[in-house]
């Protein structure tokens, strides 16, 4: 993954598999394992770094939709999956792939989408 940066509880990524454009990763601080462990005042500013990022997200890649996913079946770690889907896209209507392996970008790519997001949350 290639950090975006800090958000006020949580870490923001772009998810280096681009199968699912503008596909990113939200993980909090700390090392815990499930949402329920968190106090209410952790969980809503966590929650809230996660509708920040998609609002950067719907702004910069326009999506149909996106796609929320929490799964910690094997990587302990609070994070959300966050999957924009298109029309005509990939799985659109289904389950997003966890990690097609088909779309890499370039570094420049992967740079200007990092530029556009930072640009998108500093302005949301």
């Amino acid at each position: 993954m290639i950090e975006v940066c800090h958000l006020s509880v949580s870490r923001m990524f772009i998810f280096k598999e681009q199968t699912y454009r503008g596909r990113c990763l939200v993980a909090y601080k700390d090392h815990i394992d499930d949402l329920n462990i968190l106090g209410d005042a952790e969980r809503n500013a966590f929650m809230a770094d996660v509708a920040k990022a998609t609002r950067a997200m719907q702004q910069v890649f326009h999506p149909d939709k996106i796609n929320y996913g929490a799964y910690s079946d094997t990587l302990q770690h609070l994070h959300f999956h966050l999957v924009p889907k298109y029309v005509g896209g990939p799985d659109f209507g289904g389950v997003f792939r966890m990690n097609p392996k088909e779309v890499y970008l370039s570094d420049e790519e992967y740079g200007q989408m990092r530029q556009q997001l930072l640009d998108a949350l500093a302005n949301g």
